[in-house]
């Protein structure tokens, strides 16, 4: 499966919905309190991104010094 084909969110849940095969089991649909929620870390970058550029006034930023932060910040969180 390619990245961009993965789902944006999964959720595992615990083990006493899994069965005794397994100790989680995971969907794409929340089940539970219990279920931990995991995000694709390439779709919440761009949200963040898509955030940050949407609502950082350029007072005393120029557009190119906005799209520098922007490309920082994208490297940043990537751990490149």
């Amino acid at each position: 499966m390619k990245a961009s084909e993965a789902p944006e969110k999964i959720y595992l849940y615990p083990s006493d919905r899994a069965g005794e095969d397994y100790e989680c089991e995971w969907g794409d649909k929340p089940w539970g309190e219990s279920c931990v929620e995991y995000t694709n870390t390439d779709s919440f970058i761009e949200k963040a991104c898509e955030f940050i550029a949407e609502n950082m006034k350029c007072d005393g930023y120029t557009l190119q010094t906005k799209a520098k932060f922007i490309k920082g910040f994208k490297t940043y969180m990537k751990g490149e």
